[in-house]
């Protein structure tokens, strides 16, 4: 890693720490001191912004050799992947508190298509145009994350129901939707970001799509009676609590825009209410569930 990569991973961690220990009368005060002395030798070194890249190249009927890839192909493929970029960017940036939640717009996550390798055929995805100079990084983890999903999905049973313990469900719909446009391409992966590698055949491309598959449960929707207890726009978190005086917390829905949002802060917060929820289930292959909560109205 570069050193400019290596200051911003610094100052990344320095940051959550700040967070965590934010309400402490004294350890604040030391790791303000540390991270506005990286900010400054960050500032001070003279070199071109490190951009995030990572390669997709497939075989099988997605492409003609090295000729050319189907558009549409590319077309159902990318928006899957480049939600789960999405999503990672808004866990390494918001830490846990965010890792059902959305990204507050794009925050500087939007990818660019800016060549198309040859090797098979495929694409290259790139961060050209981030909010701040901190994106490059956190889209560049990102990256790195998905690659990490990918690979776990082909291991085992035990170590992928291990790591969906951590994996947002809005992750593992978009990794299924991803890796079924493969599948039915009949096509290999080989993907590739600035640090990281994989290849998967096509066997392997079926046993992660058949493993993420049964993961992801079944959904259904509920309305509930309660208490409105808030919600965090950035994290894109919410808090009710039911007439029962159970808590409830989840992930808000993308079609809820932030005017949206900000309504039902003004007019139900701490108020009893009828809120529509969506229920997403993941199972694991030891029979265990994980339930989420995704917030859909509130009237």
């Amino acid at each position: 890693m570069s050193n400019i990569q290596n200051l911003k991973a610094q100052i990344i961690d320095t940051e959550r720490l700040l967070e965590m220990v934010k309400d402490h009368p004294t350890m604040p005060i030391p790791l303000r001191e540390r991270l506005e002395m990286l900010k400054e030798e960050l500032a001070s070194i003279s070199q071109k912004p490190y951009v995030p890249k990572i390669q997709l190249l497939f075989s099988g009927n997605a492409v003609i050799g090295s000729v050319g890839i189907k558009s549409s192909f590319v077309s159902k493929l990318v928006q899957p992947f480049h939600e789960m970029i999405k999503t990672n960017v808004a866990m390494i940036k918001y830490g846990t508190i965010s890792q059902r939640g959305k990204i507050k717009k794009n925050q500087g996550t939007e990818l660019y298509l800016t060549a198309l390798p040859k090797g098979s055929f495929g694409i290259e995805l790139s961060q050209l145009h981030p909010d701040e100079i901190f994106d490059y990084a956190h889209v560049g983890q990102a990256m790195n994350d998905v690659i990490h999903l990918l690979e776990e999905s082909t291991t085992s049973d035990e170590s992928f129901d291990k790591l969906i313990e951590s994996t947002p469900k809005r992750n593992l719909i978009n990794l299924k939707n991803f890796l079924k446009v493969i599948v039915e391409e009949q096509s290999i992966l080989k993907i590739e970001s600035s640090h990281l590698s994989l290849v998967l055949p096509k066997d392997k491309v079926i046993e992660a799509w058949e493993r993420v598959s049964f993961s992801v449960g079944e959904e259904y929707e509920l309305i509930k009676h309660g208490t409105f207890r808030g919600l965090l726009l950035d994290s894109g978190k919410f808090e009710i609590v039911d007439i029962d005086g159970v808590k409830i917390s989840g992930f808000i829905s993308e079609n809820l825009d932030e005017d949206t949002l900000i309504r039902y802060d003004k007019e139900y917060l701490n108020t009893e209410c009828e809120i529509h929820l969506k229920v997403l289930t993941t199972k694991y292959k030891t029979g265990n569930e994980k339930i989420e909560y995704e917030l859909l109205e509130i009237r």
